[in-house]
């Protein structure tokens, strides 16, 4: 099953054992936003993925991979 991009990022959130407002904080952006991004309801710009790689440790590509069946 193909994971969503707001998906992706809540789960990374979770395993992180951070909060929307930690992340929110960290990427500039109000807890409302954020979640708008972890809903789908809002794409994440270069910026924000980049910065969320190095939050993560990890790559772009990394961060934006969704898996496949």
């Amino acid at each position: 099953m193909r994971t969503t991009i707001g998906q992706k990022f809540e789960i990374l959130r979770k395993q992180a054992g951070k909060t929307e407002a930690e992340l929110a904080a960290y990427l500039k952006m109000n807890v409302e936003t954020y979640r708008k991004h972890e809903d789908d309801f809002i794409y994440p710009n270069d910026n924000q993925i980049t910065r969320l790689g190095k939050f993560y440790g990890m790559t772009y590509n990394e961060v934006i991979a969704t898996g496949e069946d």
